[in-house]
């Protein structure tokens, strides 16, 4: 395929001109029928971005409908099966690119474009026999990444999932009063669902999944003369493989029942099982490594370089510490001298705390504790430029132990160094900077009372230098909790006004009030 006059192509297929884009459509079927071998992809896809946009340029529902179409039946013209649906897979691509980019005006010619792109999809899976081959294909096109399911477009998404069944369903009835249509056996479809089933487990987001549950998953077993064995079979199978997560277990639970799936099963279907979930598992297993390398590279990245700048940070404070004893009256061991009269709390370690109370890191108080000042706890302050960045670098850490510990690495040189008590001092220091950013002088009204806020504990040992330790999830708990002051501002006593009385005044030709108590000077009615 000449690239000089696909690019001449694609500009025509994006013009203002109606006559111009469908003269260029006619031009293109032309070169695809003399594609003989496979398509540069990148060529491909600028191609499928032109026709994306010759919709975009269209108005009127009919004229949307014939655009739609005649785009989609453009890859008939090729003469190999690989260049078919390599077309579709670079028109889906091409579809989650541009997706974010759509108006209102644009999104229903767009949903319809889905699913007329569906429907001809699976008359091509149709017109090959339902080859393996091309199952293979379409597992790699409702896969990939960069496709249907991207993060970036959801409603593509969405569309494909609603509309998969309904299209399948009518092209059935269409084939087979025409004769055309071609029966599936249990191998095949249990390879049209095998990427649905892959789908369930492997993606994140809860929206996503609950509409492929009710969507496919669920109707697939009641699609009208459709062998389901297989099916059901891979679903009995999945709900018992200790490599798929509770939530996707419990849906595979609920899908067999009502059906016999392992009744009339052969061994070949009983090995295309084994392989299909096989198949699925590894795709978990891999997605779970991935992840892994994922927290392994930001940890090396990050890690060492905000460990090093939390104990400069940490040595920094204690430095300030011993300056501002010397003037507050505090010795250089944090006891307490005599003449002190106001003391500023420092963070205490409490991590061994913290591991004897509980796992989950909150400390127990007694209900005659007192309370710690936000301004105090943060004495002497930084500068606001380097304090954000510290924070960044914090909150980077403990996103990435909160996911370790998820994820079960206990046994992880990183996730120790994490636990550190240098580390976990910073860990409350962020708190308590997320407490701040909470603002939460909105909800008590008044700066003064921002001290009954956050809860200290006092130990035995720390009395003496007056050490306290902040129990950062309390602090949140009260911040939550609270019941907000009432406003000091009065409300305003408005006094509900009559509706005004208006009349055309037809001798003046313009809108007049009546008036309400005087009466009318005019000798006759308003209304001849």
């Amino acid at each position: 395929m000449d690239a000089k006059i696909a690019q001449r192509l694609c500009h025509m297929l994006a013009s203002c001109e109606e006559a111009t884009r469908q003269r260029a459509l006619r031009s293109l079927g032309k070169l695809f029928a003399q594609a003989t071998e496979k398509v540069d992809e990148l060529l491909l896809l600028k191609i499928c971005k032109a026709l994306y946009y010759m919709l975009w340029m269209t108005d009127k529902p009919l004229k949307v409908r014939r655009v739609a179409v005649a785009i989609v039946e453009t890859q008939s013209r090729f003469t190999d099966r690989a260049n078919r649906m390599h077309f579709f897979s670079c028109l889906f691509r091409s579809m989650s690119m541009e997706w974010p980019l759509l108006d209102k005006h644009r999104l229903d010619k767009m949903l319809l474009f889905v699913r007329v792109v569906v429907a001809s999809l699976l008359e091509v899976l149709n017109g090959g026999g339902w080859e393996q081959g091309d199952m293979r294909e379409f597992a790699r096109i409702v896969l990939d990444k960069q496709g249907i399911f991207n993060k970036r477009s959801l409603g593509l998404a969405f569309q494909f999932i609603q509309v998969f069944w309904e299209e399948f369903r009518q092209n059935r009835e269409g084939l087979l009063k025409s004769g055309e249509f071609t029966e599936l056996s249990r191998e095949v479809f249990l390879r049209l669902t095998a990427p649905f089933l892959q789908l369930m487990v492997t993606l994140d987001n809860k929206q996503v999944l609950n509409t492929l549950e009710m969507y496919v998953l669920k109707p697939a077993p009641g699609v009208p003369g459709m062998p389901v064995q297989g099916y059901v079979l891979a679903c009995e199978r999945l709900a018992e493989s200790p490599a798929i997560r509770g939530s996707a277990r419990k849906v595979f639970k609920q899908i067999p029942q009502g059906h016999e799936g392992a009744v009339d099963a052969d061994q070949d279907l009983h090995k295309l099982v084994d392989e299909t979930v096989a198949a699925i598992e590894a795709a978990v297993a891999e997605l779970r490594q991935a992840d892994a390398m994922g927290v392994a590279v930001a940890t090396h990245a990050h890690g060492n370089a905000a460990a090093t700048n939390a104990g400069a940070s940490a040595e920094r404070s204690a430095n300030r510490s011993k300056e501002s004893g010397a003037v507050s009256g505090i010795a250089a061991d944090g006891s307490a001298e005599d003449g002190d009269v106001e003391m500023v709390p420092e963070l205490e370690d409490v991590s061994a705390e913290l591991q004897r109370h509980g796992a989950d890191g909150r400390m127990e108080l007694d209900p005659g504790e007192g309370f710690v000042s936000l301004a105090e706890a943060f004495l002497p302050r930084t500068s606001k430029k380097g304090l954000g960045k510290h924070m960044r670098e914090i909150a980077t850490l403990d996103r990435v132990r909160k996911f370790m510990v998820a994820s079960g690495l206990d046994d992880h040189e990183m996730l120790k160094k994490l636990n550190s008590p240098k580390v976990r001092r910073q860990m409350a220091l962020l708190g308590l900077h997320a407490i701040r950013s909470l603002n939460p002088d909105r909800k008590f009204k008044c700066a003064r009372k921002l001290h009954r806020i956050v809860n200290i504990t006092e130990t035995a040992q720390a009395l003496p230098s007056r050490r306290r330790s902040v129990d950062v999830a309390k602090a949140l708990h009260n911040i939550k909790h609270t019941a907000p002051e009432k406003s000091i501002v009065r409300k305003r006593n408005r006094v509900s006004t009559e509706t005004k009385r208006v009349v055309f005044n037809l001798k003046n030709n313009q809108v007049a009030t009546i008036p309400k108590k005087t009466k009318s000077t005019l000798t006759m009615p308003m209304w001849y």
